[in-house]
């Protein structure tokens, strides 16, 4: 329970008491890291429920479904996904790239293509207003998407030894962890293909193929994982199995 709420106090702004950062309360942290997205997507159902009882306009509803990922997580993967996109889009070597993902300023490409993401984001919520089946198959979605982080943090090597994601990967307990990540991902994925089969699978392949690439990526060109990094592999992931949803809902 102790890393249950230094998960939470770390991932999110949910108010959580004090606990103190040592071994023992650190070992399950990522086991819980799923549980964030379940919160995410409880929280999207309730207000398309909100949204469609009292009969609001489809603009309305996408706007405040985009936003409430940033109020709950208090915009910390939409970070890493800015920082990323200006070491990425620099072109740079290796070098380069790790020196701009820790420069604190904020560059033209970061604004670019959030401005890009959000737009998307938007977009493909208000073409999900009033399908209730796809809504709870993006909010297992959100889910899943940590639970491949997890995966994804586990079994790569953390580029940063002084960052936040080296300080809760260090006391890891890769055993239990790897145990409770496999039952989120089998929850969800059921969940997923309950509410819409199609979009499920197609989510489940794009997310493995992902992984698999951005996982070469990562230790290529930037030496491992890093906080920064894993941000912005949750963002893009989140991104892909919304417009996954969409699109594979208008095709059945």
């Amino acid at each position: 329970m102790r890393s249950l709420i230094i998960a939470l106090s770390v991932f999110t702004r949910i108010p959580m008491p004090n606990v103190e950062w040592k071994k023992e309360n650190m070992r399950y942290i990522f086991c819980w890291f799923p549980i964030i997205g379940a919160i995410l997507g409880l929280s999207e159902f309730l207000w398309h429920w909100a949204a469609s009882s009292l009969d609001l306009g489809c603009f309305i509803y996408g706007a405040v479904a985009t936003v409430i990922p940033i109020v709950i997580t208090g915009g910390i993967h939409i970070d890493g996904f800015m920082d990323t996109c200006d070491a990425l889009s620099s072109h740079g070597d290796s070098e380069k790239m790790i020196s701009i993902l820790k420069d604190p300023h904020t560059g033209a490409f970061a604004i670019i293509y959030t401005l890009v993401y959000f737009i998307l984001y938007f977009g493909a919520f208000t073409q999900l207003y009033g399908n209730t089946g796809g809504v709870i198959c993006l909010c297992a979605a959100y889910v899943l998407v940590r639970a491949m982080t997890v995966i994804l943090i586990t079994s790569t090597d953390i580029s940063n030894s002084s960052g936040l994601l080296h300080s809760l990967a260090e006391y890891n307990s890769t055993v239990v962890t790897s145990i409770i990540t496999v039952v989120w991902i089998m929850g969800s994925l059921a969940a997923m293909e309950m509410a819409s089969v199609l979009p499920a699978l197609i989510s489940i392949i794009a997310l493995v193929l992902f992984n698999i690439l951005f996982r070469r990526m990562a230790l290529k060109k930037f030496g491992g994982m890093s906080g920064d990094l894993a941000g912005f592999f949750i963002s893009v992931s989140e991104l892909m199995c919304i417009l996954i949803t969409v699109i594979g809902g208008a095709l059945v």
